[in-house]
Protein backbone atom coordinates (compact mmCIF):
# COMPACT_ATOMS: atom_id res chain seq x y z
CA UNK A 1 0.00 0.00 0.00
CA UNK A 2 1.37 3.41 -0.91
CA UNK A 3 2.01 5.75 2.00
CA UNK A 4 -0.63 8.39 2.47
CA UNK A 5 0.48 11.91 1.60
CA UNK A 6 1.28 14.37 4.33
CA UNK A 7 -1.56 16.69 5.19
CA UNK A 8 -1.22 20.47 5.25
CA UNK A 9 -3.67 20.72 8.14
CA UNK A 10 -2.68 19.04 11.38
CA UNK A 11 -4.98 17.88 14.19
CA UNK A 12 -4.82 21.20 16.04
CA UNK A 13 -5.80 23.14 12.94
CA UNK A 14 -8.67 20.73 12.25
CA UNK A 15 -9.92 21.20 15.80
CA UNK A 16 -9.70 24.98 15.40
CA UNK A 17 -11.60 24.79 12.11
CA UNK A 18 -14.32 22.67 13.72
CA UNK A 19 -14.75 25.23 16.50
CA UNK A 20 -15.18 28.02 13.96
CA UNK A 21 -17.75 25.99 12.05
CA UNK A 22 -19.73 25.23 15.22
CA UNK A 23 -19.67 28.70 16.76
CA UNK A 24 -19.72 30.89 13.65
CA UNK A 25 -21.61 29.21 10.83
CA UNK A 26 -25.02 28.95 12.57
CA UNK A 27 -25.18 32.57 13.82
CA UNK A 28 -23.80 33.79 10.49
CA UNK A 29 -26.49 31.95 8.52
CA UNK A 30 -29.24 33.28 10.81
CA UNK A 31 -27.99 36.87 10.62
CA UNK A 32 -27.78 36.76 6.83
CA UNK A 33 -31.32 35.39 6.63
CA UNK A 34 -32.55 38.10 8.97
CA UNK A 35 -30.90 40.72 6.76
CA UNK A 36 -32.56 39.39 3.61
CA UNK A 37 -35.96 39.25 5.38
CA UNK A 38 -35.54 42.83 6.53
CA UNK A 39 -34.62 44.00 3.01
CA UNK A 40 -37.60 42.13 1.52
CA UNK A 41 -39.98 43.66 4.08
CA UNK A 42 -38.61 47.09 3.22
CA UNK A 43 -39.18 46.40 -0.45
CA UNK A 44 -35.50 46.69 -1.27
CA UNK A 45 -35.38 43.25 -2.89
CA UNK A 46 -37.87 41.12 -4.72
CA UNK A 47 -39.10 37.68 -3.73
CA UNK A 48 -36.93 36.12 -6.42
CA UNK A 49 -33.82 37.97 -5.17
CA UNK A 50 -34.68 36.89 -1.62
CA UNK A 51 -34.61 33.23 -2.70
CA UNK A 52 -31.31 33.74 -4.52
CA UNK A 53 -29.74 35.40 -1.49
CA UNK A 54 -31.00 32.63 0.77
CA UNK A 55 -29.25 30.10 -1.45
CA UNK A 56 -26.12 32.24 -1.33
CA UNK A 57 -26.10 32.04 2.48
CA UNK A 58 -24.30 28.72 2.31
CA UNK A 59 -21.27 29.84 0.24
CA UNK A 60 -21.15 33.16 2.11
CA UNK A 61 -21.05 31.36 5.46
CA UNK A 62 -18.38 28.98 4.16
CA UNK A 63 -16.35 31.97 2.96
CA UNK A 64 -16.63 33.55 6.40
CA UNK A 65 -15.45 30.34 8.09
CA UNK A 66 -12.47 30.15 5.72
CA UNK A 67 -11.55 33.81 6.29
CA UNK A 68 -11.65 33.49 10.10
CA UNK A 69 -9.67 30.26 10.06
CA UNK A 70 -7.04 31.69 7.75
CA UNK A 71 -6.78 34.89 9.79
CA UNK A 72 -6.36 33.12 13.13
CA UNK A 73 -3.81 30.71 11.67
CA UNK A 74 -1.67 33.51 10.28
CA UNK A 75 -2.00 35.49 13.51
CA UNK A 76 -0.80 32.52 15.56
CA UNK A 77 2.11 31.91 13.20
CA UNK A 78 3.07 35.57 13.31
CA UNK A 79 3.00 35.60 17.09
CA UNK A 80 5.20 32.52 17.25
CA UNK A 81 7.68 34.05 14.82
CA UNK A 82 7.75 37.23 16.88
CA UNK A 83 8.41 35.38 20.12
CA UNK A 84 11.11 33.22 18.58
CA UNK A 85 12.45 35.98 16.28
CA UNK A 86 11.76 33.84 13.23
CA UNK A 87 13.66 30.92 14.71
CA UNK A 88 16.91 32.88 15.05
CA UNK A 89 16.96 32.75 18.86
CA UNK A 90 17.59 29.22 20.10
CA UNK A 91 15.98 28.11 23.35
CA UNK A 92 18.19 28.24 26.45
CA UNK A 93 20.18 25.05 26.95
CA UNK A 94 19.04 22.62 29.60
CA UNK A 95 21.15 20.85 32.20
CA UNK A 96 19.12 17.79 33.24
CA UNK A 97 21.58 16.39 35.78
CA UNK A 98 22.08 19.70 37.54
CA UNK A 99 18.37 20.49 37.47
CA UNK A 100 17.54 17.13 39.03
CA UNK A 101 20.02 17.75 41.85
CA UNK A 102 18.61 21.24 42.44
CA UNK A 103 15.08 19.86 42.70
CA UNK A 104 16.36 17.38 45.28
CA UNK A 105 18.02 20.19 47.25
CA UNK A 106 21.52 18.89 46.49
CA UNK A 107 22.84 22.35 45.66
CA UNK A 108 26.53 21.74 46.29
CA UNK A 109 26.54 18.68 44.02
CA UNK A 110 24.73 20.64 41.31
CA UNK A 111 27.30 23.41 41.57
CA UNK A 112 30.12 20.87 41.18
CA UNK A 113 28.51 19.51 38.04
CA UNK A 114 28.22 23.04 36.65
CA UNK A 115 31.91 23.64 37.39
CA UNK A 116 32.87 20.37 35.67
CA UNK A 117 30.75 21.37 32.70
CA UNK A 118 32.44 24.78 32.46
CA UNK A 119 35.90 23.19 32.53
CA UNK A 120 34.92 21.33 29.37
CA UNK A 121 32.81 24.12 27.84
CA UNK A 122 34.11 27.43 29.20
CA UNK A 123 32.25 29.30 26.45
CA UNK A 124 28.84 28.28 27.86
CA UNK A 125 27.55 31.63 29.13
CA UNK A 126 24.20 30.20 30.19
CA UNK A 127 25.91 27.68 32.48
CA UNK A 128 27.87 30.51 34.10
CA UNK A 129 24.66 32.38 34.81
CA UNK A 130 22.98 29.28 36.21
CA UNK A 131 25.93 28.50 38.46
CA UNK A 132 26.16 32.11 39.69
CA UNK A 133 22.46 32.14 40.55
CA UNK A 134 22.78 28.80 42.36
CA UNK A 135 25.74 30.02 44.39
CA UNK A 136 24.04 33.27 45.34
CA UNK A 137 20.65 31.79 46.22
CA UNK A 138 21.56 28.57 48.00
CA UNK A 139 25.25 28.31 48.83
CA UNK A 140 26.31 31.81 49.93
CA UNK A 141 29.12 31.61 47.38
CA UNK A 142 29.02 35.34 46.83
CA UNK A 143 32.61 35.89 45.69
CA UNK A 144 32.47 33.14 43.10
CA UNK A 145 29.03 34.31 41.90
CA UNK A 146 30.38 37.83 41.50
CA UNK A 147 33.29 36.60 39.39
CA UNK A 148 30.94 34.59 37.19
CA UNK A 149 28.61 37.54 36.56
CA UNK A 150 31.56 39.80 35.75
CA UNK A 151 32.97 37.15 33.40
CA UNK A 152 29.64 36.93 31.59
CA UNK A 153 29.67 40.66 30.93
CA UNK A 154 33.20 40.43 29.56
CA UNK A 155 32.17 37.79 27.05
CA UNK A 156 29.73 38.42 24.20
CA UNK A 157 26.39 37.54 25.79
CA UNK A 158 23.07 37.98 24.07
CA UNK A 159 20.85 40.82 25.40
CA UNK A 160 18.97 38.55 27.80
CA UNK A 161 22.17 37.13 29.27
CA UNK A 162 23.73 40.57 29.58
CA UNK A 163 20.76 41.91 31.52
CA UNK A 164 20.75 38.79 33.70
CA UNK A 165 24.39 39.48 34.61
CA UNK A 166 23.61 43.11 35.47
CA UNK A 167 20.61 42.13 37.58
CA UNK A 168 22.56 39.32 39.22
CA UNK A 169 25.27 41.70 40.39
CA UNK A 170 22.74 44.25 41.63
CA UNK A 171 20.87 41.58 43.62
CA UNK A 172 24.13 40.17 44.94
CA UNK A 173 25.42 43.52 46.21
CA UNK A 174 22.03 44.37 47.72
CA UNK A 175 21.92 41.03 49.52
CA UNK A 176 25.44 41.31 50.90
CA UNK A 177 25.11 44.97 51.88
CA UNK A 178 27.94 46.20 49.64
CA UNK A 179 26.43 49.60 49.10
CA UNK A 180 29.33 51.17 47.22
CA UNK A 181 29.36 48.34 44.69
CA UNK A 182 25.57 48.43 44.53
CA UNK A 183 25.56 52.14 43.71
CA UNK A 184 28.21 51.62 41.07
CA UNK A 185 26.22 48.83 39.43
CA UNK A 186 22.99 50.82 39.53
CA UNK A 187 24.72 53.74 37.83
CA UNK A 188 26.22 51.41 35.22
CA UNK A 189 22.84 49.78 34.60
CA UNK A 190 21.11 53.16 34.24
CA UNK A 191 23.69 54.24 31.68
CA UNK A 192 23.60 50.95 29.74
CA UNK A 193 19.79 50.85 29.47
CA UNK A 194 19.14 54.58 29.39
CA UNK A 195 15.55 55.48 28.50
CA UNK A 196 14.04 52.17 29.62
CA UNK A 197 11.69 51.74 32.62
CA UNK A 198 14.33 49.51 34.25
CA UNK A 199 16.91 52.28 33.94
CA UNK A 200 14.50 54.75 35.52
CA UNK A 201 14.02 52.36 38.45
CA UNK A 202 17.80 52.03 38.79
CA UNK A 203 18.12 55.83 38.91
CA UNK A 204 15.43 55.97 41.60
CA UNK A 205 17.14 53.33 43.73
CA UNK A 206 20.50 55.01 43.28
CA UNK A 207 19.10 58.35 44.41
CA UNK A 208 17.54 56.66 47.43
CA UNK A 209 20.83 55.06 48.42
CA UNK A 210 22.72 58.32 48.03
CA UNK A 211 20.14 60.11 50.17
CA UNK A 212 20.42 57.44 52.87
CA UNK A 213 24.22 57.73 52.84
CA UNK A 214 24.15 61.53 52.97
CA UNK A 215 25.53 62.97 56.26
CA UNK A 216 22.33 65.01 56.64
CA UNK A 217 20.01 62.02 56.27
CA UNK A 218 20.33 60.97 59.89
CA UNK A 219 20.52 57.29 58.96
CA UNK A 220 23.60 55.24 59.81
CA UNK A 221 25.95 54.34 56.98
CA UNK A 222 26.38 50.71 56.17
CA UNK A 223 29.81 49.19 56.90
CA UNK A 224 32.07 48.80 53.93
Amino acid sequence: MAPSPLKDVDAAERAQLLKIVVFFSGPCFILLTALWVFLKMQGAISATMFVILEVCNIPLTALGVWAIHRGTTHAASGFARTVLAGGNIPPPPSYPRQETLIVRGQYAEAADYFRDHLRVSPEDIEARLRLADLLERHLAGYDEAERLYVDVRREQPDPRQEMAAYNGLIDLYAKTGRRDRLKMELARFAERYRGSPQAEEAVRRLAQLRAEDSPTSGSPRSPR
